[in-house]
């Protein structure tokens, strides 16, 4: 019953290291790669092009970039270069791909239908999205996670003496 307002989730492969909570948001323009994420895929801060781009949160907050990181992502059988704006974050995600890697790769994202559309010829490949992002997750935003369980209901809009 709130399948469609769900986060999309996928797991890809980035530099060849399997990463969950890959959220894929057409609302953003980059790439973000929060900087807890560097040392698991084998890099640091030295690795990164030098930046001066700053990025703009959900919230409207801005934060500077501390750098761009390329990398490989594979998802599905579909694999590109990336690159990926390093920001100093708590965010749920372990990596963000927005519309840069979304058009760069041709292919179509779906909240509602929690799947992904890539074009291979003639053929269509569907990625489906992570029914579990938050499972083995203790830093999962409580209300983000709520999403996932199956309890969750539907959700009521109440106003003030209504």
């Amino acid at each position: 019953m709130t399948k469609h307002i769900r986060p999309l989730y996928i797991k890809a492969h980035v530099n060849g290291k399997l990463v969950s909570r890959v959220l894929i948001d057409n609302g953003s323009a980059v790439n973000v790669l929060p900087v807890r994420m560097l040392k698991s895929l084998g890099k640091n801060e030295e690795d990164l092009i030098p930046s001066e781009v700053s990025v703009a949160a959900f919230t409207g907050e801005t934060t500077k970039t501390i750098g761009v990181l390329p990398a490989d992502v594979t998802a599905g059988s579909m694999s590109s270069l990336c690159a990926f704006f390093v920001v100093n974050s708590s965010a749920n995600f372990q990596a963000l791909l927005g519309r840069d890697w979304i058009h760069a790769n041709q292919c179509i994202s779906s909240s509602m239908h929690q799947l992904l559309l890539f074009w291979k010829g003639d053929d269509v490949e569907v990625v489906e999205a992570d029914g579990q992002p938050f499972q083995t997750s203790a830093s999962a935003s409580a209300v983000e996670a709520r999403y996932y369980n199956g309890d969750f209901g539907p959700i009521k809009i109440r106003s003030n003496g209504r």
